[in-house]
């Protein structure tokens, strides 16, 4: 069965009615692009979901008006304009009142009531478009926070590159144009295809006429023999083959004869002949475990032989990590270290115990690692171990952690979180060295913390700069999707380090850091919007002072731009910096949002010319010159040569004012 949701346009929420248009089918979920036509007047029948039409699409028009809108969002503009014009089109081809989303395939998979998960999803959706409203309203595409959405594909890390997937075409691939109107027709005992128009485009002929997969492909049989025909009624394979299945997310299918399986294209031409006794899709990385002659390999999705077949058994552990059993013993890879037993374990902590001998590994994202024991005891004295594996290997597991502790070694097989953390306190001790050697170790297992770090050694810390390793290792902790590292490498964009300088680059990563929370990358926006958006380089700024780490010297900064000197004089006096105290100089020298006072700007310059900013002197001497009250020649010229001596250019009615 597929597991599949349904989007249609419908006359009335009573049920299933001939005149519906079917919109969308699409495996497990439903898509974040499409969620906005369900923001009106959501209710629950017979539990499928209902929406007013029309104020959907309106405000799915909104919503993709606000994407267009939105700067270094969209990496193929062109591709963008041409999918929303021809969503919008179709949309305005609708006429009926009613959105229906039938989700009770993927219902089933739950042991949870049809009426409770509906009530749920109902929830999820509008959760997900206050979030969406919100973003759209605050003209920010940072507050669409992915992490926070609710039954969104966990195939993607962040909202950009959910929208940018090459197969959704900027949501233009979620809705099958004219899904549900070609119909599937059975007329003296076979079936056929018409057209919405009810023009003939495949006469009767197939015994059996199976639905339409995402790629718009379907499976047909005639004469016990499988084949595949498309929507526009194009026979792409004829009927041929013993056995034939759908089309996977590759654009793949795996197809059978003489018992044997192998794999064609959406063109029907043969990829991978038909020579295996098992082929099995794995993972979202288009490879397959297949077997021949008895025994297991893996396959790439053109026929690249990616493991070799010769082992009695493969099974994906985790993404892209395979277990291999071969001669009584398992490994992780071809080549590498061999154990006596690999388990599933519980998560969170790593996916999988390896064991050798008395040694009990952790089995991670980061490679294999040195078992903590109070993990091990922790995991099999668990109510639920017996799920992952039986007595035997628990009683090994508690053996390996009742086992004295021995000393601490540092090698392959050491703890990434650990050699972070010695690195930590290396660089703590200043022990660069020392910290790089550790972060290097942690960062080479792909932990992205300690690419941050080590990056950030590579960036700033004098002795140890090097342009081309702080580029390499931010880059690699952006990939990792480490925060800090996708700011460190917004700054080498925008400094040219390691790279040449890309302000396009640096705003695009910026805008995923800010929309993971950090308070940094909104500061580091609000500075390079600030010459083409300042209301935008304003928002930014806000948002940084709402998650604690305010910049008051430029918030103060850009509401006196805009007149508003009482709140830019409330942000300077917080501004603790020397700036801070020159502009609370200025303020009070000019009567800006407060009384003029000569005696209080004065405090300030001097405050500022302390902390560090010189240019403090050419104030002072501006009031020992010209100011009623305060005229003192001998003053102004101490501070005229300060200065001069810092290398100030000095204005010619001061020189003059001094003669």
């Amino acid at each position: 069965m597929s597991h599949s949701v349904y989007l249609s346009n419908t006359n009335s929420p009573s049920g299933k009615d001939r005149n519906d248009i079917m919109m969308m089918e699409w495996e497990y979920e439903m898509p974040l692009l499409l969620q906005p036509l369900l923001i009106s007047g959501g209710f629950i029948e017979n539990d499928i979901l209902y929406y007013d039409a029309k104020p959907g699409i309106e405000n799915l028009k909104r919503f993709y008006n606000f994407l267009d809108a939105t700067k270094s969002l969209i990496n193929n503009k062109s591709n963008f304009t041409a999918s929303k014009n021809k969503l919008f089109k179709y949309l305005d081809s609708l006429d009926q009142p009613y959105f229906s989303m039938d989700a009770r395939n993927v219902f089933n998979m739950d042991e949870t009531s049809h009426n409770e998960q509906a009530a749920i999803w109902l929830a999820d959706i509008a959760y997900n478009n206050a979030m969406i409203t919100s973003a759209m309203d605050n003209n920010d595409i940072s507050m669409l926070s992915y992490n926070k959405l609710k039954h969104v594909s966990m195939a993607f890390h962040s909202f950009d590159e959910l929208l940018n997937y090459a197969d959704y075409n900027y949501g233009w691939k979620l809705i099958h144009e004219g899904s549900g109107m070609e119909e599937i027709y059975y007329e003296n005992g076979l079936w056929g295809l018409k057209s919405a128009e009810g023009e003939i485009l495949l006469p009767p002929q197939f015994e059996e006429f199976y639905e339409f997969s995402e790629q718009d492909i379907a499976v047909v049989m005639k004469a016990k023999k499988y084949g595949y025909v498309n929507r526009s009624g194009k026979i792409i394979v004829h009927p041929e083959w013993d056995e034939a299945y759908d089309f996977d997310y590759s654009h793949l299918a795996i197809v059978q004869r003489n018992g044997l399986l192998g794999l064609i294209n959406v063109s029907g031409e043969v990829v991978v002949e038909p020579t295996y006794e098992n082929i099995n899709k794995v993972g979202y990385n288009g490879q397959y475990i297949a077997q021949k002659n008895g025994s297991w390999g893996i396959l790439a999705e053109d026929a690249t032989v990616i493991i070799d077949f010769k082992y009695e058994k493969i099974e994906l552990l985790h993404e892209n990590v395979f277990l291999l059993l071969k001669d009584g013993f398992y490994s992780l890879t071809e080549n590498g270290e061999q154990f006596d037993l690999i388990v599933r374990k519980a998560p969170p902590q790593g996916f999988a115990w390896a064991i050798k001998g008395k040694e009990v590994y952790l089995i991670d994202k980061y490679g294999i690692s040195r078992a903590n024991k109070e993990l091990v005891q922790q995991d099999a004295e668990s109510d639920g171990y017996s799920f992952y594996y039986d007595k035997v290997v628990r009683d090994r597991l508690l053996a390996y952690a009742k086992t004295p502790d021995e000393e601490t070694v540092i090698d392959a097989y050491t703890p990434v979180e650990e050699l972070y953390n010695i690195g930590v306190d290396a660089y703590a001790r200043q022990d660069y060295q020392s910290a790089i050697y550790h972060y290097t170790l942690a960062a080479e297992k792909g932990y992205g913390y300690a690419m941050n770090n080590l990056a950030h050694i590579y960036y700033m810390i004098e002795g140890y700069v090097d342009d081309d390793k702080a580029f390499y290792w931010y880059g690699k902790g952006a990939a990792a999707r480490n925060t800090n590292a996708i700011n460190g490498l917004s700054l080498c964009y925008q400094n040219g380090i390691g790279t040449p300088p890309d302000i396009e680059k640096a705003i695009t990563l910026l805008q995923q850091a800010a929309e993971d929370g950090m308070a940094a990358a909104h500061n580091n926006l609000g500075f390079l919007l600030y010459d083409t958006d300042p209301e935008q380089a304003l928002y930014h700024y806000h948002q940084a002072e709402k998650l604690g780490e305010p910049d008051y010297g430029w918030l103060g900064y850009l509401y006196e731009e805009n007149g508003n000197f009482d709140i830019a004089l409330r942000y300077y006096q917080k501004d603790e910096s020397e700036i801070g105290a020159y502009n609370l100089g200025i303020f009070h020298q000019q009567g800006l949002g407060t009384a003029k006072d000569i005696k209080a700007a004065i405090g300030y310059f001097k405050t500022a010319i302390e902390r560090g900013y010189v240019r403090g002197h050419i104030e002072l001497a501006q009031i020992y010159l010209f100011e009623e009250g305060f005229i003192d020649k001998d003053q102004a010229k101490v501070h005229i040569e300060a200065a001069g001596k810092a290398g100030l250019e000095i204005p010619g009615e001061l020189i003059q004012g001094c003669q």
